[in-house]
């Protein structure tokens, strides 16, 4: 039901006066840098005074030119159709403001094309908005728009996905809570956090929990940066996926399935992405069984990190340590489908527009292992840890699963040239974005160095990096009956290793541009200790 703007203006003379029984409640100064309302006197973006209403946990100001949502409303009230009112028809720079306690909404929350909007509650415990008996999908999703914030408050049983952006340049997510309640499963909501086709993507100080699918997600996205997160009991803990420009760093990731992904998927509207650095995060004891659907799915529990089918990827000073199966794993798309024959009529277009099953120019350097591979499980690397746990290995004698794990098979296929007629299925847009199936160069190699055993002994021998396949045609001596390589399941130690000793060029920051201000390690965190490293 639409209402007209006198209605909303009746809010607005609602929320005003009661709003201003909360000025005066502690908070610190609420300069946070962010959305224009940063200083104790409530100055807006504009330079005007506005009378300071409150302040939220995160101390972000909350002045008296804020549109309140059923301001009046109890623990327990369903407040639905406030706040569709309220997200109807919105001004630019509108500041939209939920009240304390915990309420029921009852369908999705869907904003169209909003400019320069703050969505604010008062803090991820004191505005909770429970959508279990929501009739919807996502329990927000903003289509189009810029310069949209969405902070301080908690989403918790959306039937599908959290907090959803789609074609939105400027998306600004933080404070935020979306949690799934209970154990991991199946029937939980896919997504927590979810960015897709957007661009200047700002994800930071928020708790994903519980997703079946990805708690934090970035997708088919350019300039991204997400950093100072907690991802618990997801499938995925945070994931970056067909995306271009990303920072991820100084995040926590722990007790998911697998704790932070980067992915290239085929058949997406942006096919490949690229330029991502992980850096600074800590992704420990991702060890939940996966009940995931698709690709992610796959994802072997008891990982810390995968990269998968993505190039131009950066790894450095992430702690990874108690992931039952691997620290790192890289994998090219063949683990998922090795059926070479079938790619030209299965992705032949996605191929087409630049994906590719390979991925090139991944470099691990700087990052500490400890007590990784104590259990390792998943069908997706099932066969892979049989032979390093049997005597079928290079060493002869069951090994501790290696903490980095490098398939090589797309590698070493590209050396001897068995994928060349590849090269008739891509674009010359894409080739010209160096899209290719030639045998690898200096730059596109796999690397891992002068990363950190932190085992003590007599443990320290056990971390390992480990070569499916050799990368090296020379070192090809296993072949089956029709010529195919076999695993040789190679195998080293991580310090002083000879497998993916080599060094790439560092990867550029991302750079995030929200409402004119510049954040990551460029803008905002010049200073930051993560960005020096």
């Amino acid at each position: 039901m639409r209402h007209s703007h006198t209605f909303k203006k009746l809010f607005l003379i609602t929320a005003m006066s009661s709003g201003l029984l909360l000025a005066g409640c502690d908070g610190d100064d609420g300069k946070d840098g962010k959305d224009g309302r940063d200083g104790a006197d409530g100055q807006s973006a504009n330079g005007d005074a506005s009378a300071q209403l409150a302040v939220t946990t995160s101390g972000f100001v909350i002045t008296d030119d804020a549109i309140l949502v059923a301001p009046d409303a109890a623990d327990g009230d369903d407040i639905t159709e406030a706040l569709s009112v309220a997200l109807f028809d919105l001004p630019e720079d509108a500041l939209v403001v939920l009240p304390k306690g915990r309420f029921v909404v009852t369908e999705s929350i869907v904003v169209n094309s909003a400019s320069g909007l703050t969505l604010t509650g008062h803090g991820i415990h004191e505005t909770v908005l429970d959508f279990s008996t929501s009739y919807g999908d996502d329990a927000f999703r903003f289509q189009g728009g810029n310069g949209i914030t969405v902070r301080d408050l908690a989403v918790y049983e959306a039937p599908k996905n959290g907090i959803k952006a789609t074609n939105v340049n400027g998306i600004h997510m933080t404070y935020t809570a979306t949690v799934w309640e209970g154990e991991l499963e199946a029937n939980n909501g896919a997504y927590g956090l979810y960015p897709l086709k957007s661009q200047n993507v700002l994800l930071e100080n928020n708790y994903a929990f519980g997703s079946a699918d990805a708690g934090i997600y970035v997708g088919q996205s350019e300039n991204i940066v997400v950093r100072n997160n907690t991802a618990k009991q997801n499938v995925a803990g945070i994931e970056i996926e067909n995306s271009t420009m990303a920072d991820v760093y100084n995040n926590i990731a722990v007790g998911n399935s697998g704790g932070i992904l980067v992915f290239d998927l085929p058949g997406l509207d942006k096919a490949y992405g690229g330029n991502v650095r992980i850096f600074n995060n800590h992704a420990y004891s991702n060890n939940a069984q996966n009940v995931g659907a698709g690709v992610v799915g796959l994802v072997p529990p008891g990982t810390g990190a995968l990269v998968l089918a993505t190039s131009d990827v950066e790894m450095y000073n992430n702690q990874l340590t108690d992931n039952a199966t691997t620290a790192v794993a890289i994998t090219s798309y063949l683990l998922v489908e090795p059926d070479l024959a079938s790619y030209p009529a299965n992705f032949g277009a996605t191929m087409g527009d630049g994906w590719s099953p390979l991925l090139k120019n991944v470099y691990l350097h700087n990052n500490t292992f400890a007590r990784n591979g104590a259990d390792p499980q998943g069908e997706l690397l099932q066969p892979i840890i049989d032979g390093y746990g049997s005597n079928l290995n290079s060493k002869g004698s069951p090994q501790t699963f290696p903490a980095i794990l490098y398939d090589g098979i797309g590698e070493l296929l590209s050396n001897v040239g068995e994928l060349t007629a590849f090269n008739a299925l891509v674009s010359a847009e894409a080739q010209a974005d160096g899209v290719n199936y030639d045998p690898y160069s200096a730059d596109d190699l796999i690397c891992a160095n002068s990363n950190i055993n932190g085992n003590p002994a007599p443990d320290y021998d056990e971390v390992n990096t480990g070569l499916v396949y050799p990368n090296d045609p020379a070192d090809l001596t296993q072949v089956d009956g029709n010529g195919n390589p076999l695993p040789h399941l190679l195998i080293d130690q991580m310090v002083n290793n000879t497998y993916l000793n080599c060094v790439q060029p560092r990867l550029a920051p991302a750079v995030v541009n929200f409402r004119n201000n510049i954040y990551g390690c460029t803008g905002d965190d010049l200073a930051e200790a993560a960005c020096a490293l």
